[in-house]
């Protein structure tokens, strides 16, 4: 299994740099649209590590044509110099009725299957790779229906899932699916995050995927349970870091990591 990190902020270049450096992850992935006004070369030279992408606001759910059109133009060029490990986005709702969501919303699984796999299909097109999409943390009803959303969408559209473990355990503490249900679509993924989780402020109630703090034990707890299906040629598993930033505290998740990939060898 390959370690990264996510790359969100201009500010931790340094520090992302340093893990590098000392070995402590291979990759570095992206959140590629804070940095697409930096030349794609001048990325290339401020990593000496692989690089991956992850698109946040492609909005490419209920964007219209052109918008999609412009944005695939710039991304190409990255895409062509960098030659990221994986593309990865999300899907998500960023708008309703035309106002703009504080949080991203989570589609219907049920109702909504058909107009996403086109949106997919026209989207991996206009980029001309492969798009890996990320499992939300889900809180609505319908949530049990999304491992065979992703499932099925996986099989009709050739794309892939970038399967996030921690927001399958916010999901389940949200009485959402349990992640044993996730199963068949681990086994087909190859590229996975994980953060920390936290309660949402306005319920406590509510697990959010947080990106500010530790990993829980009930996520490590699952990556060791599922580590034969995710850790395969290839595999990546990105850690994600947003918020207190505190090189000592990452640095341990990481090394948490990786005893629990090198155990994996001896499953």
């Amino acid at each position: 299994m390959q370690i990264g990190f996510n790359f969100t902020l201009g500010e931790t270049t340094a520090m992302v740099q340093q893990l590098v450096r000392e070995g402590a992850i291979d990759y570095v992935e992206l959140l590629i649209d804070n940095f697409l006004h930096v030349p794609p070369e001048d990325i290339a030279r401020a990593f000496d590590a692989p690089v991956a992408f992850h698109i946040m606001f492609s909005r490419f759910l209920e964007a219209d044509e052109a918008f999609l059109h412009d944005l695939a133009s710039r991304l190409q060029p990255y895409i062509q110099v960098l030659r990221p490990m994986y593309v990865s986005d999300h899907i998500a709702y960023f708008s309703h009725q035309g106002r703009v969501l504080f949080h991203i919303g989570e589609i219907e699984y049920l109702t909504e299957y058909e107009h996403v796999r086109s949106r997919v299909m026209q989207w991996q097109a206009a980029l001309g790779c492969v798009v890996h999409f990320e499992n939300y943390p889900s809180i609505v009803d319908g949530s049990h229906d999304a491992p065979a959303f992703f499932e099925r969408l996986m099989n009709d559209t050739d794309a892939g899932t970038l399967f996030d473990v921690s927001n399958a355990i916010c999901a389940q503490r949200n009485a959402g699916p349990p992640i044993s249900d996730w199963v068949r679509v681990m086994r087909h993924a190859r590229h996975f995050h994980v953060s920390s989780y936290n309660t949402a402020f306005v319920d406590q109630r509510v697990t959010v995927d947080s990106h500010d703090g530790q990993l829980a034990d009930d996520t490590l707890d699952s990556l060791r349970l599922y580590r034969h299906l995710m850790d395969k040629p290839g595999a990546t598993l990105t850690y994600e870091r947003d918020e207190n930033i505190e090189y000592d505290s990452i640095l341990q998740d990481l090394i948490t990591l990786r005893t629990c990939y090198a155990a994996s060898d001896k499953v």
